[in-house]
């Protein structure tokens, strides 16, 4: 019993530190985590747990609800011209990504918007990098199906690359 509540108080402390490690104010850039899609905004105020975030009317499409963010979902923003994923803490080779580069996605595909696959690969270009390694990227796909399929998941919105729908491009990669 001892155990399981010195692993809440940890957790509990670990977020509170991770609130309290940005100190984000009203008008700084930020980057909105909705299961490792990040939605690019503006703090708008603080609130008790977290911030309200503004989102530009381009932004999205947001699969989570765009009002207030708990501080643990709000990340600072800055844009930088390439990331290198680590891994292993460098026992694997480090896989670059910069802007320019051509990327694929392979993503899960919803059989109300594509029938006849069950996965899709849409092939775009980074447009930006944040400096938490995500990307931001603009569909250069002509396949009807994988532009629905990137316009209903990822379209304007940051991809980590970490996600599942890169694990084919960080495979690619890493050869």
């Amino acid at each position: 019993m001892k155990t399981i509540v010195l692993g809440f108080v940890l957790a509990f402390n670990s977020l509170t530190a991770h609130a309290a490690k940005y100190g984000l104010e009203p008008g700084d850039a930020v980057l909105t985590n909705c299961h490792e899609i990040y939605t690019r905004g503006v703090v708008k105020a603080k609130v008790d747990d977290g911030y309200t975030v503004h989102f530009p009317k381009n932004a999205g499409p947001i699969q989570c609800p765009p009002f207030r963010w708990h501080a643990e979902f709000v990340l600072p923003f800055q844009s930088v011209s390439e990331y290198s994923l680590k891994f292993l803490g460098g026992l694997k080779r480090d896989i670059l990504f910069q802007v320019g580069e051509p990327v694929t996605f392979r993503v899960d595909t919803d059989r109300r918007v594509v029938k006849t696959k069950a996965s899709i690969d849409i092939d775009a270009q980074i447009t930006d990098i944040s400096s938490n390694g995500a990307i931001a990227v603009k569909l250069i796909s002509t396949d009807p199906e994988a532009a629905a399929t990137f316009w209903q998941w990822i379209g304007g919105n940051y991809v980590d690359l970490r996600h599942k729908y890169l694990e084919l491009e960080r495979d690619k990669r890493s050869r």
